[in-house]
């Protein structure tokens, strides 16, 4: 995911190192300030040297803050990126698999775990080139002033590499757990405002608290238990750079004593061990990073090993043009998971172009399952579903749904314009079809009843609008997408007879001419079927399949 940014990587870490390499120059001036100017009180020298220190401060400080923003460009880059291919993966999933998994959680993995995978992927990465060079940089400036001082400050280094060896593996445990429980808040709150209104019905309102309450005090545990690890961290760090320091510094006072270092020489000396301790430092502190980042790339990379259950052929092919004769042949479905038992089998029908099939059957039977296989957001574990005579799985995934419209028992409905909404069925739809669409699903009357008419906002799910009218938008929808066949799953449930009874001419109007597979308890809809299907409540029963006149009840 970082290799289209490498370059710019590489050029941080450039700018980056320029910025050291500044700082490298600017402690000699205070070298020469100290020894050339103050001691000997030459100060007719001052302004020379006080110039090239200020011009040298100035580069290095524009330097670094390319170097910086360079970074962070990168980052936020690789955060896009990164972000974008795993929803476009969890898009390649049906939605049985997003149902699996709390909402919330998911979100989180977009967003914080992403980012800390980018803290180690693109910012770690640039910090640990920067400052391995800094390191040659100020070792070097420091081995040139004293030898003897440069050892001893060698010596020390490793005890900063222990630390972080002792406190990582602490680290990346502890922060796996807050990972997991900052994804159960998220989608703990994200359940409980979606059923507000239930928890308001039925006076749970402090049962959700709770529940939140619950979720945040194992959050605040875990985060409290890693922060305890990750700002010991640190602390040790300080205390071994000051024990440090002050162990080199009293050497070189030694050195002083002996005229073997000037007092330029020692402060200089001084100023390379800080800056020496301080990419130590910096690279001891990544040991946090890269376990915060270690969970978060668990959990982000567990989203992109998911595997889709209908997966397209490498040799598949368009399914166009259609002309919508359906058939299913002893089809078999069995969800993974679930001990392998078949939830549909030996399905047989045939459906002719134009034809409607009513599939009937109790709750259970497997309707809701057919209607997946024939959108393939699954595939049959044995038999065959054709189209025109084409086996499905031998069609790319994308003309199967090209040529197919699923409109789903509940109205899904963005938060956006009602027009927003129908175009969804065809973006590159005009205006005029449009309003066409909303005429024949019996919507255009209350939409432009509206203050705003097609310009309305309408809320998550349709909330300003009644069922039937989001069904009617949701018809309006697949109206103006004109596919030539038709899935309609339970159309009327949850509809009051009412709403129900104002939505059946706009259905009977859709699937006109169209090759329709109706799953429905209605039996005013089911009666208008060519052909009925009836699946048994197990799977070991025996199917129903009769012939019926047009309109029969």
């Amino acid at each position: 995911m970082a290799r289209p940014d490498r370059y710019w990587l590489v050029l941080a870490a450039a700018l980056l190192v320029t910025g050291s390499a500044g700082q490298v120059v600017l402690i000699w001036f205070f070298k020469d300030l100290v020894d050339g100017v103050l001691v000997p009180r030459q100060f007719s020298h001052f302004w020379p040297v006080a110039a090239a220190m200020a011009g040298t401060a100035a580069a290095s400080a524009v330097a670094t803050f390319l170097g910086d923003y360079t970074a962070a460009r990168v980052a936020e880059r690789f955060m896009l990126r990164l972000r974008t291919a795993t929803v476009e993966h969890l898009h390649t999933l049906p939605p049985d698999t997003h149902r699996k998994r709390w909402h919330g959680d998911v979100v989180a993995r977009l967003t914080a775990d992403i980012y800390r995978i980018e803290e180690l992927v693109a910012t770690g990465v640039v910090k640990v080139g920067s400052a391995l060079v800094s390191l040659v940089f100020f070792a070097g400036a420091a081995v040139y002033l004293s030898w003897q001082l440069a050892v001893a400050a060698f010596v020390i280094s490793p005890l900063f590499f222990f630390a972080a060896r002792s406190f990582s593996r602490r680290i990346q445990i502890r922060s796996r757990e807050a990972r997991r429980r900052n994804g159960g808040v998220t989608a703990v709150v994200e359940e409980s405002l979606a059923n507000s209104a239930l928890a308001h019905a039925y006076n749970q309102q402090e049962r959700e608290i709770a529940r939140v309450r619950r979720e945040g005090q194992a959050l605040l545990r875990a985060d409290l238990a890693t922060a305890r690890v990750a700002y010991a961290y640190p602390a040790v760090l300080d205390v071994l750079e000051v024990v440090a320091g002050l162990t080199v510094v009293g050497l070189g006072v030694l050195e002083l004593s002996r005229g073997a270092l000037t007092i330029g020489g020692l402060l200089a000396f001084a100023a390379f061990l800080t800056e020496l301790f301080g990419p130590v430092q910096q690279l001891s502190r990544l040991a946090s990073v890269f376990g915060a980042a270690t969970a978060g790339a668990e959990r982000v990379i567990e989203l992109l090993g998911t595997s889709p259950p209908a997966r397209e052929r490498p040799d598949a092919i368009d399914l166009r043009p259609v002309h919508g004769l359906l058939s299913c042949e002893n089809v078999e479905a069995i969800y993974p998971g679930e001990g392998a038992v078949a939830v549909l089998r030996d399905v047989n029908f045939s459906v002719a172009p134009g034809e409607i099939l009513a599939v009937m059957g109790p709750s259970g039977a497997g309707k809701s399952t057919l209607a997946k296989l024939l959108v393939r957001f699954m595939d049959p574990a044995a038999g065959t579903i054709r189209l025109d005579g084409v086996d499905l799985r031998d069609c790319t995934l994308a003309s199967v749904r090209d040529a197919v419209t699923l409109l789903p028992q509940q109205a899904q409905l963005f938060h956006a314009t009602i027009r927003d909404n129908i175009l969804y069925g065809r973006p590159g739809a005009t205006e005029e079809e449009m309003v066409e669409a909303a005429h024949n699903a019996d919507a255009h009357g209350f939409i432009t009843a509206l203050p705003r008419g097609y310009d309305s906002v309408i809320g998550e799910d349709g909330f300003q609008l009644s069922g039937g009218q989001a069904q009617r938008i949701a018809i309006a929808r697949a109206f103006l997408r004109g596919t030539p066949v038709l899935v309609l799953d339970e159309p009327t449930a949850g509809l009051d007879a009412e709403a129900a009874a104002h939505i059946l001419e706009p259905l009977r109007r859709l699937m006109t001419g169209r090759t329709t597979v109706l799953f429905t308890h209605d039996h005013r809809l089911a009666g208008g079927a060519d052909v009925i299907h009836t699946l048994p409540r197990t799977a070991s029963g025996g199917q129903q399949r009769q012939r019926v006149s047009s309109g029969a009840s």
